[in-house]
């Protein structure tokens, strides 16, 4: 924890952290799906632990929230080489991203393990868990961020390609 952070940013610079030791190492899609405070901290972050992020698409079933997080960041972010976009359906966001981010506490967002491109890194540090079926259809689940558990996750990252690696430290 950096001195000072709030909850949410701190939460984010933990995910951001992890995802930048699981992620491929070209990282250039980000789906988000959520608008709130967790999702405007990880915004705020991505351009410096993830820095070869080229795109954010962004989902919320509140489409006005998405649309005020859209209009507060969309410069921002775009002088810093990042191209934030809305899309109106989950699908649309996760489906070719390399790191997805479910981060809507408020309500479960439906997400599918066939809507992902192979090789995706779902990440979910919520307060509930991920979808027993997204879990299961993973080839590698990590539930602890305990250094030990995240280095094997890399290891088998890096030495088997795997299809899914979720990510769910909720609760």
């Amino acid at each position: 924890m950096v001195h000072g952070d709030a909850p949410e940013q701190c939460t984010a610079r933990l995910g951001l952290t992890v995802a930048g030791a699981l992620v491929n190492r070209g990282v250039l899609t980000v789906g988000l799906l959520g608008a709130g405070a967790l999702a405007g901290e990880y915004l705020a972050l991505l351009p410096d632990l993830l820095p070869t992020v080229s795109q954010v698409s962004l989902f919320d079933h509140d489409e006005r929230a998405a649309d005020e997080l859209w209009d507060r960041l969309v410069e921002p972010m775009r002088r810093r080489g990042v191209q934030l976009c809305v899309d109106r359906h989950v699908r649309d966001v996760v489906r070719g991203a390399d790191l997805v981010l479910p981060v809507d506490a408020g309500h479960a967002v439906p997400l599918r393990a066939s809507w992902l491109a192979a090789g995706a890194v779902v990440l979910n540090l919520g307060e509930r868990c991920l979808p027993t079926p997204l879990r299961t259809a993973a080839d590698v689940l990590l539930t602890a961020a305990e250094p030990r558990a995240v280095l094997l996750a890399v290891l088998v990252r890096r030495l088997h390609g795997p299809r899914l690696v979720v990510v769910d430290l909720a609760g």
